[in-house]
Formats: C-alpha cells, sequence, structure tokens
C-alpha cells in the first residue's frame, strides 16, 4: 500500500530534466611534446580520447564521454555504437601504453605537492595522521635493516652410512683377491 501524498504536494507539477549539457569537444593541442607511446597513436583523435580521460569523473560512461570528447562518432551514433567506440578505444594496447605514459608523466608532475604536502602534515603535531607521516618518511631515509642468518647441516641417513660401509667392505675384498676395484665398461670396437 502506498503512502498517500501531502496536500502541498499534489498540486505541484512533476519537475522534468532539462536538456543534456552535450560535452564540448577537446581543443587541438599543438606543439605539445608527446611521449613515444603518444607519438604511436593513430591520430589526434586518439590521443584526444587519452586526454579526456583525465578530465571527465570517473565511473560508469566515462569512456563513452571521453570518446565524444575526443570527436570519435557521429551525431546520430545510438548508445551501443557510443558503448563499442568507446570499448574499443579503452582496450586498445596502444591507448593502454599511452595511459601508462601519461600516468608517469602526471604523477612525476605531482610529485612536488605531494612532498609539500607530507611536510605540511609532519609539521603539524595536531594532524591525525602525524605519526604516520613520520614514520613513512623513517622508513624511506632510514629503512630498517634485518639480518638472517642461516646455518645448514647435513646429516647422512642411516640408509646413506650402510651403503657407504658396504662399499668400504667391498673394495676391501676386492684387493684382497687381487680384483681391480673398478669395472671398465669402455665400450670396444668389434673388428668387422
Amino acid at each position: 500500500m502506498m503512502p498517500a501524498m501531502p496536500a502541498h504536494q499534489l498540486d505541484r507539477p512533476k519537475r522534468t530534466r532539462g536538456p543534456r549539457r552535450d560535452l564540448a569537444p577537446l581543443p587541438a593541442v599543438d606543439g605539445t611534446e608527446w611521449g613515444p607511446c603518444m607519438k604511436a597513436l593513430a591520430s589526434d583523435r586518439h590521443r584526444m580520447f587519452v586526454l579526456a580521460l583525465y578530465q571527465i569523473k570517473p565511473g560508469y560512461g566515462a569512456n563513452v564521454k571521453a570518446a565524444k570528447m575526443a570527436g570519435f562518432g557521429t551525431a546520430t551514433s545510438s548508445a551501443k555504437s557510443w558503448s563499442v567506440i568507446a570499448s574499443r578505444l579503452a582496450h586498445d594496447e596502444k591507448i593502454l601504453a599511452a595511459i601508462h605514459e601519461e600516468d608517469q608523466k602526471r604523477i612525476r608532475a605531482s610529485a612536488p605537492r605531494a612532498i609539500q604536502a607530507l611536510h605540511n602534515l609532519i609539521e603539524d603535531p595536531t594532524a591525525k595522521d602525524h605519526a604516520r607521516g613520520i614514520a613513512m618518511v623513517l622508513d624511506r631515509v632510514h629503512p630498517l635493516e634485518t639480518v638472517q642468518r642461516v646455518t645448514v647441516e647435513h646429516q647422512a641417513s642411516s640408509s646413506l652410512r650402510a651403503t657407504a660401509e658396504v662399499f668400504e667392505r667391498i673394495m676391501a675384498l676386492a684387493a684382497r683377491a687381487n680384483v681391480p676395484p673398478m669395472i671398465d665398461i669402455t665400450p670396444q670396437k668389434v673388428a668387422s
């Protein structure tokens, strides 16, 4: 059973969504120094797809939005077409390599800000993760050293000792009987 709506909501018209905001295509990036993986991509649209992935909020439909921003598809492309285009782009080995290259570049570029944030964390003793920040720095500057000593002792089993004793006894008996201690098993050439 559905609850009754309050009287003040009965006369209110149903709210409708406005028109969808279209994604603006990315501007062409002229004069940019691309890395080897970005250069290896087939076209500027593929490079724009990689860059668009960093501008779109991650989540459901992000690859489709990036493909639209990069200029793939047409105005009449269906939702299924968009999903196929985006999936093919997102799983292309060259694009994955370019994404990895761009990740590395962005991580290196953000290092100064990360170091400054860590510095601020360490300098503020009231910060929630103050001790964690100190431990992180100390682990990297003065890593904990561990020393391990391994001692290996080999003891022959009783069957190995018995075999050795039997072999010594055979050698002693062979010497007493004037039998050569080793049997020559070198193949002989047979005269034909």
